[in-house]
């Protein structure tokens, strides 16, 4: 790629649960262009306790990111952004002291039931979605059970902040990451002291908070190994992948964002500091958004689901049937196939999806791959409607629009079956929306744009025109 004068690049890490990309962005006056240097995947694992990521795996694909990067025009930049919830603990020497298990876990569930009698406070205190995958309640669950390593434990970091702390060497929670993690409290965005408290833990192990934005430091020189390199800022940008995304998406009145990867990641744009009481009682969170925004949003079981059911109809049948023709299969199936209800137990972290699927309704117990394909995406779908419902009664005008980012935009069939459960205007934003606003928000904080505002009118005028999108 070439670039001219007036362009600026920079360099996104772009970490989801499924795979991680390095990203290369080029701005130049109002036209981004975008290009993947190195995708890698993999790192999931499992331990004999239960899964896990492979903190080396990924920190091999960010050095290879880099040495793609490291010729060429400057690299002005970069920035890391991640799933939430997840964490990592580091000991003196800055290597953590435990693999870092996912949110998956069932340590989750025990730290949910320990702290059963703190839920509400918690929830009242941080606004979150009182979840099993919440940081709090895994990693209070990590301290019981492991209290030899917990002495060594100096810094608790969240993926996204780990990944930049390996680079920069600054130890940093950036905000909007750190919303997910049930700690942070709802009007100050500051550590709560009293949900610390609840959990025992001391409260060095707490890092200063940063705005999404923040510059962090240069990268380390060890690491900035080719000319392109030399004087790259690390950059806080949203840690927080959703945030990011919805930063892209810049969803207006009357409309909703929807991230669609492993999970749905449901939520309006409202002001930062408040979350309405009714809200709270409905279990929805309150989330990090940039610039003196906050999210009010859902987590919902995503396509990651879709991954499952492909994965297991080619165990039981050495069938390998792709995404889209998945999506195929499904808009030709029955119309009467019944839905799965995507928020059952079951389904949380399935091992043999078609079985699961197959036990959980009579009508789908002979179901082929396009009856179950179907009965899934129709209970995604109802469960975003059912979202967006609940959403309508906190926004300033009643919902009527959805904004889809991230990789499920591309797929038509989940576009259909969610307009058809929603009765919305279902929109293809941004594909690469966690990309675009990462970037955005390094552009931001470098001067390249002159506010966060400025930046989301961009984006939204270009997803309009279809400039940016899939």
């Amino acid at each position: 790629m070439t670039t001219d004068a007036t362009s600026i690049r920079c360099l996104v890490f772009d970490l989801g649960a499924g795979s991680g990309r390095a990203m290369l962005v080029d701005l130049s006056g109002e036209n981004l262009s975008i290009t993947e240097l190195h995708r890698f995947s993999g790192y999931e694992t499992r331990l004999e306790d239960g899964p896990a990521w492979d903190v080396e795996a990924i920190r091999a694909g960010i050095r290879e990111g880099l040495r793609r990067a490291e010729n060429g025009p400057p690299v002005r930049s970069l920035a890391v952004d991640s799933w939430g919830v997840d964490f990592v603990l580091v000991g003196e020497d800055g290597e953590p002291v435990d693999q870092p298990r996912t949110y998956r876990h069932t340590r989750g569930q025990r730290g949910i039931e320990a702290l059963d009698a703190h839920r509400e406070r918690i929830a009242e205190r941080t606004g979150v979605q009182v979840l099993p995958i919440i940081t709090v309640f895994h990693l209070y669950e990590w301290a019981k059970e492991n209290p030899s390593l917990m002495e060594n434990a100096r810094k608790m970091l969240m993926t996204a902040d780990f990944y930049a702390y390996d680079l920069s060497g600054i130890p940093a929670c950036e905000r909007t990451l750190g919303r997910t993690s049930g700690f942070l409290n709802v009007e100050t965005g500051t550590w709560d002291e009293e949900v610390v408290g609840l959990t025992g833990l001391p409260h060095s192990l707490f890092c200063p908070i940063v705005a999404a934005g923040t510059p962090l430091g240069a990268l380390k020189p060890s690491l900035a190994t080719g000319p392109a390199l030399r004087d790259t800022q690390v950059i806080a940008a949203a840690h927080h992948d959703t945030a990011c995304a919805a930063f892209a998406l810049a969803p207006g009145e009357g409309e909703a964002f929807a991230v669609c990867g492993s999970w749905n990641l449901i939520g309006i744009d409202v002001p930062e500091g408040h979350m309405p009481e009714e809200a709270r009682a409905l279990g929805l969170g309150l989330e990090g958004g940039v610039g003196g925004r906050a999210l009010l949003t859902r987590s919902l079981p995503g396509l990651f689901l879709m991954r499952r059911l492909r994965d297991s109809w080619k165990a039981g049948t050495g069938e390998d049937v792709d995404f889209v023709t998945l999506g195929r299969l499904a808009l030709d199936a029955d119309p009467a196939t019944p839905a799965i209800d995507v928020t059952d137990p079951r389904f949380f972290d399935p091992q043999d999806m078609v079985a699961d699927m197959r036990g959980f309704h009579p009508g789908l117990a002979q179901a082929g791959i396009g009856a179950l394909s179907r009965a899934l995406y129709t209970g995604l779908a109802q469960a975003v409607a059912a979202c967006i419902r609940e959403l309508s009664q906190f926004s300033a005008k009643p919902i009527t629009a959805i904004r889809l980012g991230g990789g499920g935009g591309q797929d038509a069939a989940w576009r259909h079956f969610l307009e058809k459960a929603s009765g919305c205007h279902v929109q293809a934003g941004i594909v690469e929306a966690s990309v675009v606003g990462n970037a955005l928000i390094q552009f931001v904080a470098l001067g390249a744009l002159p506010s966060f505002a400025q930046a989301q009118a961009l984006a939204r005028k270009s997803a309009d025109s279809g400039a940016w999108t899939a």
